[in-house]
């Protein structure tokens, strides 16, 4: 298959009613790493299953396209922690002081692995 084709259907895939099918296609697109790839998954960003918010997050931090910061910095406020931790990896690759006070606020989330890759990005931006 081409990989036109590939990346073209990976981005239907990403409106599959299954959410399982939905999160591998956001995974797979990482893998392939395709920029085109990138707004389709910050429209995944709005999925209404945790899972695919998750992986399409973790996706777009192996892109660190500045064009998803502030879709990553709104996910930040997600109600699963394991959301919020794939949207400060994001934030935290592409290390954008826009990003400082929502990584900076993020050092009081509940979830440890929260704070932690929150206090990461922050680095991450200091040394930008």
């Amino acid at each position: 298959m081409a990989e036109g084709k590939r990346i073209d259907f990976l981005v239907e895939e990403l409106r599959n009613d299954d959410w399982a099918v939905r999160e591998d296609a956001a995974e797979l697109l990482a893998e392939i790493g395709d920029p085109r790839a990138v707004d389709p998954l910050i429209q995944t960003l709005d999925d209404e299953d945790w899972h695919v918010r998750e992986a399409a997050a973790l996706s777009l931090a192996v892109f660190a396209e500045p064009k998803s910061l502030a879709p990553l910095m709104e996910l930040m406020n997600d109600e699963k922690a394991s959301v919020r931790y794939a949207a400060a990896i994001g934030l935290s690759s592409i290390a954008d002081p826009k990003s400082y006070d929502v990584l900076k606020k993020a050092l009081e989330d509940e979830s440890p692995v929260v704070k932690r890759v929150a206090e990461v990005g922050l680095e991450a931006i200091k040394r930008k």
